[in-house]
């Protein structure tokens, strides 16, 4: 397999590996599986917006009423 052909099979098997974790606590906790990836994916969105801008993501977020646990 060429490097793009490695790159794509790597993507699948995490894409699949986050699903099933995400499953698994949509069956834990009660919720949907599409209220759980949709908050999955506003923490992935917020923790990548820290790294890049620093603290202003983490105030900002605090302000709009962010979904993370450090807000529940």
């Amino acid at each position: 397999m060429d490097s793009e052909d490695d790159e794509s099979y790597s993507a699948n098997s995490e894409m699949r590996y986050i699903s099933l974790e995400l499953m698994k606590l949509a069956q834990k906790s009660g919720k949907s599986f599409r209220e759980i990836a949709r908050e999955y994916m506003e923490n992935t969105a917020l923790l990548q917006e820290m790294i890049i801008g620093g603290d202003e993501a983490s105030t900002a977020s605090k302000k709009k009423g962010s979904s993370t646990r450090e807000n529940k």
